[in-house]
């Protein structure tokens, strides 16, 4: 006779976090998260709404934020990333027969777009700005390691000390370690890949914080002289600029990079 404890394993006891997923490895298991993953028809609704609402922001050129609530191990961090899968365009997420309507819906508008998708998960992070900043160069860096660092790092005591070392190298060898951190060719880099020379380095620190100019000399400094600082910067919110700022930094650094939306998925 088959007993019931033959066919179904039941833990001896159960933690409240044990059927908690966390984002980050959530993505990163993608076959597991999405084996055990029901879409009810409140949850079909949510993906159709989640994905329109991202569309709206890619159409409209705008920056936009939603909110997602639920009580503890209601499946927020699971719906997070099943929806992170299917804008992978993952086969495996888009072939859950509870989405077919909504991928069928929103199949046309996301063919060919190319989504820089970062998870975080935010408990014990120091601050806003380390964990969000922070969290978006590290991991670009995993992603792309030749791509220039975004200039996310305050720039005032960076550039006293850039303009020390430059006194003290000369120009040549200064200018050349410099645009080291340039990729060595401009093919599929857009603006990532200027070189910079005595005349752009002076108006890049000149130029008001937002520029585009100003934030790829941060980058390029940290990458070629001073990476200390991005150890520094995990430690301290002084290190980085605003979070207002730094998210306009990292929009135009993904755009460059040449991805048609930057989704930031935020947990916890």
């Amino acid at each position: 006779m088959t007993l019931l404890k033959d066919l179904i394993d039941i833990p001896e006891r159960v933690q409240r976090g044990d059927f908690v997923l966390k984002l980050s490895e959530g993505v990163e298991r993608a076959e597991e998260t999405l084996w055990q993953y029901v879409v009810t028809p409140q949850l079909e609704v949510c993906f159709d709404g989640a994905l329109a609402f991202i569309r709206s922001g890619l159409d409209g050129h705008s920056s936009k934020a939603s909110y997602l609530h639920g009580s503890f191990g209601s499946g927020k961090s699971h719906f997070m990333a099943v929806l992170h899968l299917l804008l992978q365009h993952s086969p495996a997420a888009r072939s859950i027969s509870g989405l077919a309507k909504v991928v069928a819906k929103h199949g046309p508008w996301l063919e060919g777009k190319k989504f820089l998708l970062v998870p975080y998960h935010m408990i014990g992070a120091h601050s806003m700005e380390s964990a969000i900043l922070g969290g978006y160069a590290s991991h670009v860096l995993h992603l792309h390691p030749n791509a220039p660092v975004p200039g996310v790092y305050l720039a005032d005591a960076l550039f006293d000390d850039a303009e020390r070392m430059r006194h003290a190298m000369g120009d040549g060898p200064f200018f050349a370690k410099l645009n080291g951190a340039r990729p060595a060719s401009g093919a599929g880099w857009g603006a990532l890949a200027a070189r910079w020379d005595a005349a752009t380095f002076g108006e890049a620190m000149r130029a008001p914080a937002k520029s585009e100019a100003r934030s790829r000399l941060v980058g390029d400094l940290v990458q070629s002289f001073f990476s200390a600082y991005q150890g520094v910067a995990r430690a301290s919110d002084e290190a980085y600029v605003s979070l207002d700022e730094g998210l306009s930094i990292i929009s135009r650094h993904a755009r460059d990079l040449g991805y048609d939306a930057l989704v930031l998925f935020l947990d916890e």
